[in-house]
């Protein structure tokens, strides 16, 4: 039987760097809350957290764990340990939000800090050593792997239609790897547009061969490359950026605006989404899926949804 809550000004659903910065930033504008947290994290396989000042290398669940605490001591939010299985907006000025266990909640405003899901390419072993030995920024993963032989990207999906991107890429690669190793997976197309970017790039080796599998070795990053012709290239670390989608189905239910990568469509600088009332933070509304830009939007919706909302000497 569900019971009824009273009336937040604001409902996060989301407990991770976005949502929580959203709360840190509208409770200290004298604002209720509620956050939901499922317990989902996408950095669950790379939990050491990076480009944040004070906490590199710390564990991002005792980072969660000190921010949730920190908000619950202020009085003005609460968290419900739970995923929302629905959001519907209540008459014209309220939205009612059901967790999975039946309970519902309300509140005059809501953020979406939802986060998302890589789209994994189908190359055998990708998902094995997706960011233990596959990362998806360097200025992120690379540091703890700089002076490698050599490291490859995978030109595949998302990176086989931006290839100057790519070599951007290779650039920022070549900080951490004496070689560069560009691996467009059997595509001849890729491959001749590749060798004719890279051929005044002298760190630069393009790779026509379609890739058999990827595996990860024991030793830190390293992956070693099982290509069509029997050759094996070993890797001190992989580079790629999956496609991504956004995680759960609230975007959907809500009919917000998605972009053509498939986030979220917010305004800038404040991310409120194109349904009214509904703001969106982190890596669900953003191409830049980190955590210090999960914070910086997550500061930007609360500041934004903030100046929608009443004061209490209105009230």
């Amino acid at each position: 039987m569900s019971i009824e809550s009273p009336v937040v000004d604001v409902l996060i659903v989301g407990g991770g760097y976005g949502g929580l910065a959203a709360a840190s930033t509208l409770y200290r504008a004298t604002h209720s809350l509620i956050i939901f947290d499922s317990g989902v994290f996408r950095d669950a396989k790379a939990k050491p957290i990076r480009q944040i000042p004070g906490w590199d290398g710390i564990d991002s669940s005792k980072y969660r764990a000190i921010a949730r605490a920190e908000l619950e001591q202020t009085g003005l939010c609460s968290f419900v340990s739970a995923e929302v299985s629905t959001l519907r907006p209540e008459g014209s000025n309220l939205w009612m939000a059901t967790t999975i266990d039946g309970q519902t909640y309300r509140g005059k405003k809501v953020i979406l800090a939802t986060g998302c899901e890589e789209i994994y390419p189908d190359i055998p072993g990708y998902q094995e050593c997706w960011v233990t030995g596959i990362f998806p920024c360097m200025y992120q993963f690379g540091y703890e792997e700089h002076g490698c032989e050599s490291a490859g990207i995978l030109v595949v999906d998302k990176l086989a239609g931006v290839l100057p991107q790519v070599m951007k890429l290779a650039g920022d690669t070549h900080k951490f790897a004496r070689q560069v190793y560009l691996y467009s997976n059997g595509n001849a197309e890729v491959t001749a547009q590749l060798q004719a970017l890279a051929k005044e790039t002298p760190f630069v080796v393009v790779i026509g061969q379609p890739i058999v599998q990827l595996v990860k070795e024991s030793t830190r990053a390293v992956v070693t490359v099982e290509l069509a012709d029997k050759t094996r290239h070993v890797q001190g670390f992989l580079v790629h950026q999956p496609y991504t989608k956004l995680a759960g189905q609230l975007p959907t239910q809500l009919g917000v605006e998605i972009t053509p990568m498939g986030d979220i469509k917010v305004q800038h600088p404040f991310p409120a989404t194109s349904v009214p009332g509904i703001y969106a933070a982190g890596d669900c509304a953003s191409p830049f899926k980190n955590a210090a830009m999960a914070i910086a939007s997550g500061v930007c919706a609360g500041n934004g949804l903030a100046r929608e909302l009443p004061s209490s000497f209105d009230c």
